[in-house]
């Protein structure tokens, strides 16, 4: 009962994930945070939303432990928290044996 209380909730984390990549615009913040650390006015250029907007799908990756925040005088950094991606992670590698065509 244990183990299947533990995959029921493994599962649920991969499908956060999957549903937050889900967001093109989440997609490429994560992307663009994956390369440098950035404060959200720096993640808004060249985006077609707001900075208010893109500080709002950062509270979502923030929510799921996929990006994490800290500031640098008056600036908010933003950066990856690669451990938020271990549930997807361990999801993927449940499918290493499986062999193509």
């Amino acid at each position: 009962m244990a183990k299947a209380r533990t995959n029921a909730a493994a599962h649920r984390a991969v499908l956060r994930v999957f549903g937050l990549f889900g967001h093109p615009i989440r997609v490429t913040l994560f992307q663009r945070l994956a390369a440098s650390p950035m404060t959200a006015g720096e993640l808004a250029k060249g985006l077609p939303i707001s900075r208010s907007a893109v500080v709002q799908h950062l509270k979502r990756l923030e929510a799921a432990r996929l990006v994490d925040a800290s500031f640098e005088g008056h600036r908010r950094i933003y950066r990856v928290l690669p451990a938020g991606l271990e549930p997807l992670q361990r999801w993927m590698n449940t499918y290493g044996h499986v062999q193509p065509g």
